[in-house]
């Protein structure tokens, strides 16, 4: 089978944590190279990688696979490290570039790698800003190579059994989702709580999950027209401070937000999803997917998920999915993405679905500037065009923190 030669570009947390598990179970990917500023990180990161490949080897020598065995050995005896992606792609024959950093070098990673001809996924958000997102876009147009923007939620079991539940005209026409990512905070890593770095707080890190998985259940036929800032707590900072580096400091960014989303196609139906981003844990309504005459929802018996259907007279129907592993979908989006560049198809999560959910993001904050009153994309796309007319090359600083302005302290 011909593979995807690989080189991923940040090589900590996320790619440590989800990515990389799925690397040495996918035949389709090869992976080549690691790169990362950090010398710490890239070494920890190069052993994590070797000792899994050697240990998956094994594993597959035991169940008697042994060409698949020599083919993950000399994977992890040839695997490369650099710090600079420069160097990496100039002595690497990459097709695909898999960008695990920081929010803020998202975009000018995946720039540089377009540029070089490298198709490319990331991780999400696409970027820290609409604009951003669009000099994306541009270099993919430019390019003619792929991009995708990695979504794990689209590859989970309960979301796409949801989504064949809902075509399949089970709940009739779906027309309200209800949908929480919500957890206790990231302190972990300090750099979330920076907008700088990260663009944003909880909506744009933890949301967007929530709001490409609402899309992708009304259907990506459809586009997001409408967001408005939900009451009663809207866009907001909850906790004053945060334990960051060891100690309690103040934060600007968001830890938990609320936000109302309509998506509408040509033929003017729609539907409707209420988003909670938070790091402050859920305070909204659990996840359920309504629709004209039933209900979907995920319930939980002795750490299996059960997608339950509930009919308009309350009869229930019950989907067991069995054990579902958090880094499962991240599996599904490389292996996609793979399988994408190997045949040439456009991802079906691409540069727009990516920069639309980031436009959706911002409209919010807007929104929430605006005293929680509606917006439509293409109010704030103006918004955000007009900054940079006037700002030039400053212009996503500028539109950032304007928008993070709106941010209410409770």
């Amino acid at each position: 089978m011909k593979r995807v030669k690989v080189g991923v570009v940040g090589s900590g947390g996320i790619f440590q944590g989800a990515h990389l598990p799925a690397y040495p179970d996918i035949y389709e990917a090869h992976l080549v190279s690691l790169c990362d500023v950090s010398k710490d990180v890239l070494v920890s990161a190069e052993r994590k990688t070797k000792d899994l490949y050697l240990e998956r080897a094994q594993k597959a020598e035991e169940s008697g696979n042994a060409e698949r065995a020599m083919q993950l050995r000399e994977d992890a005896e040839n695997l490369k490290i650099y710090s600079d992606i420069s160097e990496m792609m100039s002595k690497e024959e990459l097709d695909l570039i898999d960008i695990c950093t920081p929010t803020k070098y998202h975009s000018l990673t995946a720039i540089a790698a377009l540029n070089q001809g490298v198709n490319v996924m990331c991780e999400k958000p696409m970027a820290r800003t609409y604009l951003e997102c669009l000099d994306v876009a541009e270099a993919v147009e430019k390019s003619g190579k792929l991009y995708q923007h990695n979504e794990n939620w689209l590859y989970d079991p309960f979301w796409y059994n949801a989504k064949k539940i809902i075509e399949s005209g089970a709940i009739g026409e779906n027309q309200l989702v209800f949908v929480a990512t919500a957890h206790g905070g990231p302190e972990w890593a300090s750099w979330f709580w920076n907008p700088d770095i990260a663009g944003g707080g909880a909506l744009l890190d933890n949301g967007v999950h929530a709001i490409t998985t609402s899309w992708y259940l009304s259907g990506f036929n459809k586009n997001p027209t409408i967001v408005k800032a939900a009451d009663p707590y809207g866009i907001c900072i909850r906790m004053k401070t945060r334990i960051l580096q060891g100690m309690f400091k103040p934060f600007e960014v968001e830890d938990d937000a609320h936000i109302l989303i309509r998506f509408e196609d040509s033929e003017g139906k729609w539907s409707t999803a209420h988003v909670e981003g938070s790091w402050s844990h859920r305070d909204s309504l659990d996840t359920i997917i309504i629709g004209t005459n039933g209900t979907i929802k995920p319930t939980y018996k002795e750490g299996e998920t059960i997608l339950e259907i509930t009919d308009a007279f309350g009869a229930k129907r019950e989907i067991n999915l069995g054990r579902i592993s958090w880094t499962q979908g991240f599996a599904g989006e490389i292996r996609n993405m793979c399988n994408c560049v190997l045949n040439n198809v456009k991802p079906v999560c691409d540069e727009k679905i990516g920069t639309e959910t980031t436009a959706v993001v911002q409209s919010a904050y807007l929104s929430q500037k605006k005293g929680r009153k509606p917006v439509t994309l293409e109010e704030f796309k103006k918004y955000a065009h007009k900054i940079k007319e006037k700002e030039g090359k400053n212009a996503s600083e500028v539109l950032m923190k304007e928008l993070l302005k709106g941010i209410a302290k409770i």
